[in-house]
């Protein structure tokens, strides 16, 4: 209950400790999807570290295989931000919910739209993530396979070996 009062304080350092605590509880496997709704709320936060740190401990409770719908909602709808980090956060958290959480066009079209982006780093998360959905799920549209294999000739190494594996295993 501690941490929902941290996360909820109107005070930064008090809700950053929340974060460390949480942080700290997810990386032990716990479920804490009781804190989604507050998750939430702190993605339409102002301050950018917190935003990447709420998308983290939502993208963590995917990695957990906590079976929460909420957690691809929250995800797909943050695809579009600004912050790499918060779009690498994204793609990393579907990919892991995959098989776990059924998907939806929504999951889908922020992985497509992922792996366009501008940074290495998030194209080839979403690549990765791409080639989880293929291989937990059996999802590989002709849009994500166009993609992938432009992907193949991609500058960044990171980016063609995820691009490989989406369509190879």
């Amino acid at each position: 209950m501690r941490i929902r009062k941290d996360l909820l304080s109107d005070d930064i350092d008090t809700i950053l400790h929340g974060m460390d605590r949480l942080e700290s509880e997810l990386r032990k496997k716990m479920d804490r999807s009781d804190l989604l709704d507050v998750l939430k709320e702190l993605c339409a936060s102002d301050d950018g570290e917190i935003v990447q740190r709420a998308t983290w401990c939502v993208a963590k409770m995917g990695q957990n295989k906590v079976n929460d719908v909420g957690i691809l909602i929250l995800l797909s709808g943050m695809a579009g931000t600004g912050d790499p980090r918060v779009r690498e956060n994204v793609a990393w958290g579907i990919g892991e919910a995959a098989g776990t959480i059924e998907m939806a066009d929504d999951e889908l079209d922020a992985i497509s739209l992922l792996l366009d982006d501008a940074e290495h780093d998030v194209r080839g998360m979403a690549a990765w993530a791409a080639g989880r959905l293929y291989h937990k799920c059996g999802i590989l549209s002709e849009e994500f396979e166009k993609k992938l294999n432009r992907l193949l000739n991609d500058p960044s190494e990171y980016v063609r070996a995820a691009a490989k594996f989406a369509l190879n295993g």
